[in-house]
């Protein structure tokens, strides 16, 4: 059996990174619920509601189905669901 080969590191200067020449930049802030700007979906659903029968019927809004509306279906029927529930 062979022995691993060493690693090779490379030690460079501060001097020769140009540290002082780099900023810091600041994550960003994630937004706060305030502050969040209504989704499409949203927007959609609010105006739906306020269209009421007028609303169009051919036009749906269906909300995005994550994995955690199918954590409660069996692993074995969770691909069969997916695929029932998308428009064809």
């Amino acid at each position: 059996m062979r022995p691993t080969p060493s690693r090779l590191i490379r030690v460079v200067p501060r001097k020769l990174l140009n540290v002082s020449d780099q900023k810091i930049i600041a994550r960003p802030t994630p937004q706060t619920t305030d502050k969040l700007q209504p989704t499409l979906m949203d927007v959609m659903m609010k105006r739906k509601e306020e269209a009421g029968d007028s609303w169009p019927a051919n036009l749906r809004l269906e909300p995005q189905l994550t994995s955690k509306v199918f954590k409660a279906v069996q692993p074995g029927f969770r691909s069969t669901m997916r695929r029932m529930t998308k428009e064809r």
